[in-house]
């Protein structure tokens, strides 16, 4: 393996960017926490390491383009995977280089597919989806479950709907109605979006306690 360029410093892990076996790559490593027993952060590092693997190559296996797993490096709690040369949905609503309807679709078919196989992906935004060759994939599974609840299901769909209204609130009608056009074919479609509705009541009602909060001090 070549030489580690540091992409993304995060609490949960960091990226690289790097060359393996001739190929061109990314390396994602668990971070290890100082404040847990060292036996069990590397138990929970470990688990979620193949936890996080495991469940990109189900969601392949489902049809979803994700990168390619190239190796897994147990000992350093590491997933080295495919990099793939495209450009962020994040990037692609910015500068209108494409349908919005369309994107919106297709991220649609991505949730109907990972939640139809009781997987949450847990951090569905735009900034996790790469275009490519006018294909879609879907990166980051650190957050991933295997679930059957439709209050995970809802919670993926909030936080797409939320990265939608922060980032791109010009298009988020367009995108959010491509997604709804294909994600209704899911079988807890209706109950999804009731819990959906139920998720961003909370949300405002918490927004609004810390409001009321702020403003008396």
């Amino acid at each position: 393996m070549e030489e580690l360029k540091l992409l993304k410093r995060g609490a949960e892990s960091q990226i690289y960017e790097t060359y393996f076996l001739g190929i061109h790559a990314i390396v994602k490593k668990r971070m290890s926490k100082a404040y847990r027993d060292p036996k069990l952060d590397r138990k929970i590092n470990l688990e979620r390491t193949i936890m996080e693997a495991k469940l990109m190559y189900n969601a392949l296996k489902l049809g979803i383009n994700v990168p390619a797993i190239l190796y897994i490096d147990k000992d350093n709690f590491s997933i080295i995977m495919e990099f793939i040369e495209g450009i962020t949905v994040k990037e692609v609503l910015w500068k209108n280089l494409y349908d919005p309807k369309k994107i919106g679709e297709m991220i649609g078919e991505i949730a109907l597919r990972l939640h139809s196989s009781q997987i949450a992906h847990g951090d569905l935004t735009t900034n996790n989806l790469i275009l490519k060759e006018n294909k879609l994939f879907l990166i980051d599974f650190g957050l991933s479950k295997r679930t059957n609840d439709v209050e995970d299901f809802a919670t993926d769909v909030h936080v797409f709907l939320r990265s939608l209204e922060s980032v791109h609130p010009d298009k988020k009608d367009e995108v959010f109605d491509g997604f709804k056009l294909t994600y209704s074919k899911f079988k807890l479609y209706e109950k999804v979006m009731e819990t959906l509705k139920d998720i961003r009541m909370r949300g405002r009602y918490v927004e609004e306690r810390r409001s009321k909060s702020s403003n008396r001090e």
